[in-house]
């Protein structure tokens, strides 16, 4: 569904990660900006093979460094969960400042049904609407990791802000992600 619904656009992958996904949506789009703010998986991104051109740089997701409607598409791939709740509005507001009125925007990331415990334990802090993840390392090392998971309604809640055309109609839940796709106004 990615390739089909972002294919012929000039696409802004945020949180590309090692370009797992850059390397599907390559087959179909017509170019695609790779940004994420470690320069490690950007390292690894650059050595696979893509079929369209791409560009990879570091980049805050939350200061966008292009010009205003610069991309007919947007990409965020398995990064929602790891936005704060309190700059999910401004990493909204700030991808769409960067894309064109009728741009495609697809974004994906799991839900909290059927997750194993091997993931990690969730976390809850006192005074804080994030949740957390234990996450161990085969060396033993444990890290917390912000991970928010979100239902339907809240899915809703959120988009419907930024756009007059986003229904429920927008977002699809299957067995392990959810899905969130839309066109600007």
């Amino acid at each position: 569904m990615l390739k089909q619904y972002l294919k012929g656009r000039k696409v802004i992958e945020v949180a590309c990660g090692t370009g797992y996904w850059t390397q599907f949506l390559s087959e179909t789009a017509k170019e695609i900006t790779a940004i994420d703010i470690n320069n490690e998986v950007l390292v690894l991104a650059r050595q696979k093979n893509y079929l369209c051109p791409i560009s990879f740089q570091i980049m805050d997701a939350y200061q966008l460094a292009f010009d205003n409607e610069s991309f007919n598409a947007g990409l965020a791939n398995f990064w929602f969960s790891h936005i704060p709740k309190t700059k999910i509005d401004d990493f909204i507001s700030e991808l769409h400042r960067i894309l064109k009125p009728r741009s495609r925007v697809f974004i994906t990331d799991n839900h909290h049904l059927h997750l194993s415990d091997s993931l990690g334990e969730l976390i809850t802090r006192e005074d804080d609407a994030n949740t957390y993840k234990l996450r161990q390392l085969e060396d033993g090392s444990q890290y917390i990791v912000l991970k928010n998971y979100y239902s339907e309604v809240e899915l809703f809640r959120i988009f419907s802000k930024h756009g007059k055309r986003f229904s429920k109609s927008n977002i699809s839940f299957g067995e392990f992600f959810w899905r969130v796709t839309y066109e600007l106004d």
